[in-house]
């Protein structure tokens, strides 16, 4: 037998341990919503960490870009941290509907409860033991500062009544998941503000674990054997027992659209996920569940704090929900779903760092895959958004102010081009075979990229000029278009940058993906011209290999090769002039190849669908051109 525990102890544990574990966990739960928040806009945890470092590196590394107005991309789909979701209200009384239904199992199906892996979980007995004992030198207080909690009539659910319920639902029992839907949704309502009293309560981390896990596990089996469809009908609304399950569904996925909206561990998210997906249905039934669903889930995909696993799991969800769920109309949420995703991307893509840059580069592709699924929306979509582009681009030169140019001159302004190019990549890929109306979005996209370079063509931003022409150079290579880009690369080449002898500097190597506008103590650096030689160099690379399979290689290379030779002469002993020689050799070759190749060729140049079809079969890899690339790629990569 142990010691005999103190009188001031026995009494803290009676009158005052409960209200103590309260406020550490308001605490804490308080300190995750700040590490999130700062996660989330790519902020350091840790402020003065970062001030330290700030010392030690050049300001001028950082990128000054200014920063567009959000205001004109202003949406409803943007969470804001505070914001409490647009859900109508449901009460325990709304779950009595399940006492009318029973439990349909066959006879063959032996299904038992199964609980989340508990190792993984802190034994809530070991937190307040760890409490009592930080709290144990605590003097006794006046009795009118206890935590009065005979008050509260819940039931505590225990862990053995959790296993009872959940055995009892997971055979598909309507009355034992009512229950779990009681103690769920005291849960997911416990925090709000409004003091709500609830039916049953839960204090153990493993009866959560347990009851949440099994809640959503038990929900999709019990429901669709009562929510059934005829013939050809996938509105649930019209089938035989939606009116009397109707407030019973809507309580469950109220619940579990707030539950989702406040988790921040990816395990779980995916869980209820995976669980919610077969209940997508039920939720074009409610308009607002429908609106606050699509909210919670682009607000989740655009989640820096989240892991790129996770954020594939919510793109699933969009274009799932997007494609599954129907209104009383009989029409999908495809159209939300298309506007939500560019508005939040638009919302998100204000400021790109080290942080937001793989979920931006992510989101870009996912997008592209949802626009995919109907053309037709995409391009009512599509033709909209670039035509508003293309209006603050004409007001800027228009108006030919700095604070115009400071309105396009954005990460916001230059990812939105981003996102429709990597659109217009994904739905007219020529591999398909099928025209698109999307393909009427590439020339005014185009257009739009190409005044966006001219609008302010000065040194300092280059790198936005490089990104833009890399954002085009992609489109090529998706679709076949040919863009002329090459005026824009050999223009780099006489720019004031090359001109000189510039100073060794200790500045940090320039990074291309995370500047529109160049640091001015990098301009006059050897360290930047280097850089500003190999990303043209590589860029022109890139675009004449997008058409090295094309017939037409040979006239496209002649004034390259040129060119090149003008500079050669130009740039004479420097260091860039072994690099432009070995590029001249290689256009030439592959020029000389493309000619041996098309030589024996008798048709003209308006038969489209033979020229087109010359060398498709080839591997570019096996010609000079894309032997060259491959090699190239090989030795950055080292």
């Amino acid at each position: 037998m142990g010691s005999k525990e103190k009188k001031s102890t026995i009494k803290f544990q009676k009158s005052k341990l409960k209200g103590v574990v309260k406020r550490r966990k308001e605490v804490n739960k308080f300190k995750r919503q700040i590490i999130k928040r700062q996660l989330r806009r790519g902020a350091p945890i840790d402020p003065h960490k970062d001030e330290e470092e700030g010392l030690k590196t050049v300001e001028t590394a950082v990128d000054d870009t200014p920063q567009v107005n959000t205001e004109d991309y202003f949406c409803n789909f943007v969470i804001d941290a505070e914001e409490t979701l647009d859900l109508d209200e449901d009460e325990e009384e709304d779950l009595d509907a399940l006492d009318a239904f029973e439990a349909i199992l066959d006879p063959d199906q032996n299904i038992t409860a199964q609980g989340l892996d508990e190792d993984e979980d802190m034994d809530e007995d070991e937190e307040e033991s760890e409490t009592e004992d930080e709290y144990e030198s605590e003097q006794d207080e006046d009795e009118e500062q206890d935590m009065d909690d005979s008050s509260d009539d819940s039931e505590l659910v225990t862990l053995a009544m959790t296993n009872e319920w959940s055995a009892a639902a997971l055979k598909k029992s309507p009355l034992a998941w009512k229950k779990l839907l009681l103690a769920f949704r005291s849960i997911v309502r416990s925090d709000e503000d409004a003091p709500k009293q609830f039916t049953y309560r839960v204090e153990s981390s493993k009866v959560y674990i347990k009851l949440v896990r099994n809640t959503l596990k038990a929900a999709y089996p019990i429901l669709s054997q009562h929510i059934y469809f005829l013939k050809k009908e996938r509105y649930p609304g019209k089938t035989k027992n939606w009116p009397k399950l109707e407030k019973v569904i809507q309580l469950y996925l109220n619940n579990c659209v707030r539950f989702l909206k406040e988790l921040s561990q990816d395990e779980v998210i995916q869980f209820v996920l995976e669980q919610l997906a077969p209940c997508t249905l039920y939720m074009g039934c409610f308009p607002k569940i429908s609106r606050e669903y699509l909210r919670v889930l682009l607000d989740r995909w655009s989640d820096v704090a989240l892991s790129a696993e996770t954020r594939s799991d919510c793109h699933k969800a969009i274009k799932h929900f997007a494609t599954t769920a129907i209104d009383a109309n009989r029409k999908n949420y495809m159209p939300n779903v298309l506007k939500g995703i560019y508005l939040v991307f638009a919302n998100r893509a204000t400021k790109i760092n080290q942080t937001s840059l793989p979920v931006i580069q992510q989101m870009l592709e996912e997008a592209g895959d949802i626009y995919t699924v109907d053309s037709k929306a995409s391009y009512e979509h599509a033709s909209v958004y670039v035509r508003q582009l293309a209006d603050h681009l004409k007001k800027a030169k228009k108006s030919q102010t700095v604070e115009s140019f400071k309105q396009i001159y954005t990460w916001q302004f230059v990812s939105c081009l981003d996102f429709w190019a990597s659109v217009v990549a994904a739905t007219c890929d020529p591999s398909v075979g099928e025209s698109s109306p999307m393909q009427a979005i590439v020339h005014p996209l185009v257009e739009v990229c190409l005044h966006t370079i001219r609008l302010n063509p000065t040194a300092q931003f280059l790198p936005l000029r490089i990104h833009l022409v890399r954002t085009l150079t992609g489109l090529i290579d998706s679709t076949g278009y040919y863009i002329p880009l090459a005026s824009y690369l050999f223009e780099i080449l006489s720019s004031d940058i090359f001109k000189g002898n510039p100073a060794q500097s200790d500045l940090p190597a320039f990074d291309w993906d995370l500047h529109l506008k160049t640091p001015k103590s990098y301009l006059q650096s050897k360290g930047y011209q280097d850089a500003v030689f190999n990303v043209m160099y590589d860029c022109l690379v890139d675009f004449y290999a997008c058409l090295g399979l094309s017939i037409a290689f040979p006239e496209l290379a002649i004034p390259a090769v040129d060119k090149l030779k003008e500079y050669l002469v130009k740039m004479k002993g420097t260091r860039f002039v072994k690099s432009i020689r070995v590029l001249i050799e290689k256009m030439e070759t592959h020029k000389n190849y493309i000619e041996q190749k098309r030589a024996p060729i008798e048709y003209t140049p308006n038969r489209l669908e033979e020229a087109n079809a010359f060398l498709r079969t080839t591997d570019f890899e096996t010609t000079p051109l894309g032997n060259f690339l491959k090699k190239r790629n090989q030795q950055k990569q080292q």
